[in-house]
């Protein structure tokens, strides 16, 4: 396969159909307004969800999942929820319940387009610490399962997902817009800084929207450890030393902060990310690679190459 996408959102259609229900309506259900499903959460005060979502059935009607395939010209895609389907605000049963359903149907989707489509499972994050719920990466509770993925040699694909700290990003659209980069940038430097790669070195971990504003900021890492006490002994290695462990996806929105990603991670450490089927998506994916005349071979690797290898579909 030539290009695959890491980035793919989709809601299954059993899980849909099991919200309609009101299977779990404590933590979610679908409104009709005026011949319209609304998606209502009732999250937390300090959980920052989008307010009655529009059911879009980009995500769960099958035929228009693969047109959108067809319309970005990617030959598969990795296909997993997106935030509003991760749920780790809600009660920790519950929440098992909700990833287990979601992870039985992002299988079947991918079982019945097997050429087209592979899995990425959500895991409940409610316990091990409650580490997903507003607290950080480096987390003692959360190393089983960064071990666990280490040792099966499994990616993990990293999406933000915004808490209370968010709350002045609300207007504008800026909790999309400069909410998610930053908190992917903060995971990202709380991986590493907080050893979570020194104590598992064969970690992969790929973050979206371009790695958000961490891969920019590198430099700014490395100097602090150099010079700033609460860094320096805290790792044998200097920040940048763990970069083999991180991978980023492509959505960058800009070209040449593309390619000054794929140069400074490397080329096989970029994979395509299109955000499907989100406005603040790219809807061109293997343009806007090729735009950053990486060259045919170093093309190659990102459009699909480095996603194969990882994912182990060759």
């Amino acid at each position: 396969m030539e290009s695959i996408d890491v980035h793919f959102h989709v809601v299954p259609p059993a899980f849909l159909e099991a919200v309609r229900r009101g299977t779990f309506r404590e933590a979610v259900e679908i409104q009709r307004r005026a011949g319209q499903e609304f998606t209502v959460y009732h999250a937390p005060d300090d959980v920052v969800v989008e307010p009655d979502n529009e059911v879009d059935p980009r995500l769960s009607d099958e035929r228009l999942i693969l047109e959108g395939l067809d319309r970005r010209r990617l030959d598969a895609a990795a296909i997993g929820p997106s935030p509003g389907q991760f749920f780790y605000w809600a009660d920790p049963d519950l929440g098992e319940r909700i990833a287990r359903l979601m992870n039985d149907g992002i299988a079947a989707l991918a079982k019945a387009h097997g050429d087209r489509m592979v899995g990425l499972g959500t895991l409940p994050m409610q316990d091990g610490g409650r580490a997903a719920n507003g607290r950080d990466l480096d987390e003692p509770g959360l190393m089983p399962v960064f071990a666990a993925a280490a040792r099966l040699g499994a990616p993990l694909f990293l999406h933000p997902q915004n808490w209370g700290e968010m709350r002045r990003l609300r207007d504008y659209h800026l909790w999309n817009l400069v909410g998610f980069p930053t908190e992917t940038a903060l995971a990202a430097a709380r991986l590493i800084v907080g050893g979570v790669f020194e104590r598992c070195p064969d970690l992969k971990i790929i973050l979206a929207h371009g790695g958000g504003y961490f891969p920019y900021q590198i430099g700014r890492l490395d100097h602090g450890y150099r010079v700033r006490p609460e860094l320096h002994g805290r790792l044998p290695r200097r920040p940048s030393e763990y970069l083999g462990g991180i991978y980023c996806d492509s959505l960058t929105h800009n070209a040449p902060a593309l390619r000054f990603l794929v140069d400074r991670l490397g080329d096989d450490h970029v994979v395509i990310g299109t955000d499907y089927p989100f406005d603040m998506g790219d809807e061109t994916p293997v343009e806007t690679v090729r735009a950053c005349g990486l060259g045919r071979e170093r093309e190659a690797r990102v459009l699909g190459g480095n996603l194969t290898r990882l994912l182990r579909l060759g």
